[in-house]
């Protein structure tokens, strides 16, 4: 081949490739004129944008629903479980080490303002002594295996089997099936009492005493003032008490005689009729304890009668006397002195 540039049957030089919209210098290094090819500037793509319809949206909402579900599921089973463990840890009790006590604040010496809240559940077992600085309010019942001991209680309902207290003081109504007493029994107000009363003892008054119905003694009854607005004895009336003195009058004669038995309240008096008997006083009586007030007194003579006989009385005694001289021999006269 020949190499004459202007020969147009040589080979041609290489295309050069530039990028769209820019201009290429030929190269011509090599002495020859590149031809330079120019590009169309690239077109750019086109996104194509989704849009989602309103059934995906549905079913996009309700998944999220049900993860949510889920979830909130799992959460309430795990606590649950938690809050039955925690239940039962209680229900079968709760050991405090002395650590956690430190650590909780909670102090083992006496009870003081510590400002600590310890909340026990049931069936917990305490095997020393519990001291409590405030109040103690307890909903349920109170059952208590051994003593009792209080400085001072105030109960609304008390209901006790075998109750030992030093000093009670109810201030409402108490109602107590059987009621022992060791020591005094102290009642300020009115004590009424419904049932039978059994005083096994000495029963001492000193004050008025008033029975609305029948009272009824099996023993002696002594009293040193008695009272009635109606006495009804069914059987014997027995007149007790001690002896009063009796002195022979001038009536009686130089050697004549009196003699008593009985008391203040009823007896007779017996006279013997001595030397130069005559009228007048025949025997004198001297009550042992006087009368407030001058009593009333009946003589009668006993066996025979007794011409002339008249009495005198005071609050001290009385006599017994006669108008004529009486025969010689004994007589009796009954007395009774009420006043």
């Amino acid at each position: 081949m020949s190499n004459d540039p202007n020969n147009e049957s040589q080979t041609p030089a290489p295309e050069v490739l530039t990028v769209g919209g820019e201009s290429s210098t030929p190269d011509t290094s090599n002495g020859q004129q590149a031809e330079v090819v120019k590009t169309a500037p690239a077109t750019p793509k086109r996104r194509i944008a989704y849009k989602p319809s309103h059934k995906g949206t549905f079913i996009g909402l309700v998944v999220v629903i049900l993860i949510l579900a889920i979830n909130a599921g799992i959460i309430a089973f795990v606590m649950r479980n938690q809050v039955t463990a925690e239940e039962e840890r209680i229900k079968n009790g709760v050991t405090i080490s002395s650590a956690t006590l430190d650590k909780l604040g909670v102090s083992r010496n006496p009870a003081g303002n510590a400002e600590t809240e310890l909340i026990v559940g049931p069936k917990s077992t305490f095997k020393d002594n519990v001291q409590m600085a405030g109040s103690l309010q307890v909903g349920g019942s109170l059952v208590l295996n051994s003593k009792f001991t209080a400085s001072d209680a105030a109960l609304a309902k008390l209901q006790a089997g075998d109750t030992q207290v030093q000093s009670l003081n109810v201030n409402g109504d108490g109602t107590i099936s059987t009621l022992n007493l060791r020591k005094d029994l102290k009642v300020a107000g009115v004590t009424q009492l419904q049932g039978p009363l059994t005083v096994n003892q000495l029963t001492t008054v000193n004050n008025n005493m008033n029975v609305a119905g029948n009272l009824s003694i099996g023993g002696s009854l002594s009293v040193r003032n008695f009272q009635v607005a109606t006495l009804t004895v069914a059987g014997h009336l027995i007149s007790t008490g001690a002896q009063p003195g009796a002195s022979a009058g001038g009536g009686t004669g130089s050697n004549g005689t009196a003699a008593i038995s009985g008391n203040d309240t009823s007896g007779t008096v017996s006279v013997n009729m001595g030397v130069g008997a005559g009228n007048g006083l025949l025997a004198t009586v001297n009550f042992s304890t006087k009368y407030a007030e001058t009593p009333h007194v009946v003589v009668t003579p006993i066996g025979r009668s007794v011409p002339g006989m008249y009495i005198n009385r005071t609050s001290a005694g009385f006599t017994i006397s006669v108008d004529g001289a009486l025969a010689p021999g004994g007589y009796a006269f009954d007395y009774v002195v009420v006043q």
